[in-house]
């Protein structure tokens, strides 16, 4: 070992989780938690080889390597579109574990049912039937859950070891009502009704921030106002019943798609009388 591997390993964390397979087979799996660059794959097996090394585990063969690579937080879609994002396209990769296979699964039933009710309306509106399916997903309360979250993984992306070793720590003091609806944060998945409201939300911050140590708690505390200031009111909005609620995803007519009715007026007009090939419009002016 180097000293500038340690300090990597000091400043950017992973840790290791094995699940047995039987006989002597063993799954063996380096994961950074949340990393702002990510770690590098290398980086990783490097250190998965040096942990196996030190508990004195040699393989003889290996069977398999995988290489996972999540990406968390980000933008939720853009309104007002007709294209519908579903799962990672949607973010709906929990932004502070990773975890998405049951949230995605969970949420098509939602996002199914108005699809088939909008398409089955009478107007059979695209525009609406895509607004109602992003509003299936992300509702004003599911963007005030998710923004809370997404504190978290802000918050977990700037620990060291230490810092990452004492949010731990704490974390699992909590009843397991409180962590696992935590790591649920999906309406619909096990102990989620317990993060549902800004209320809940507060309630598990207290509750935790007082389970961890208190050089951690002060630099969580002192992390909520520095991003609180930077961020602006998606935290407090998450935890109070101040500062409103999130944009809606609610179909609302949006007159920008008609856009500029003279230019495109002349356009046809010009066209019309053109001596080159006739051309169809794309877009009929009166559509919507």
């Amino acid at each position: 070992d180097t000293p500038e591997s340690e300090q990597r390993a000091i400043q950017t964390p992973t840790f290791n989780y094995v699940m047995p397979l039987g006989g002597n087979k063993i799954f063996s799996e380096e994961t950074s938690l949340v990393a702002r660059p990510g770690v590098s794959f290398q980086e990783c097996k490097d250190r998965l080889n040096k942990r196996l090394e030190f508990h004195g585990i040699k393989p003889i063969n290996v069977l398999e390597e995988e290489y996972c690579y999540i990406p968390m937080g980000g933008a939720l879609p853009q309104r007002d579109q007709r294209v519908l994002a579903f799962a990672g396209a949607s973010a709906m990769a929990h932004p502070s574990t990773g975890f998405h296979i049951c949230r995605a699964l969970m949420g098509a039933t939602f996002v199914a049912e108005a699809i088939q009710q909008g398409l089955a309306a009478d107007d059979g509106s695209i525009d609406r039937t895509v607004a109602s399916a992003y509003h299936a997903m992300w509702s004003p309360e599911a963007i005030r859950q998710r923004n809370f979250a997404t504190y978290g993984g802000e918050y977990l992306m700037k620990q060291d070891v230490v810092g990452l070793r004492g949010f731990f720590t704490g974390f699992f003091r909590l009843p397991v009502e409180l962590w696992g609806g935590f790591l649920a944060g999906w309406r619909g998945l096990p102990y989620n009704e317990e993060h549902e409201t800004w209320y809940n939300r507060l309630w598990f911050g207290l509750n935790f921030i007082v389970r961890i140590p208190p050089q951690v708690a002060l630099d969580m505390a002192l992390s909520i106002v520095t991003y609180s200031i930077e961020e602006g009111v998606p935290l407090p909005q998450a935890v109070t019943p101040f500062f409103g609620e999130p944009k809606s995803y609610e179909y609302a007519p949006n007159n920008d798609r008609v856009g500029d009715v003279a230019a495109k007026t002349e356009a046809m007009k010009m066209i019309g009388e053109s001596k080159s090939l006739p051309l169809e419009a794309p877009v009929a002016l009166g559509e919507k």
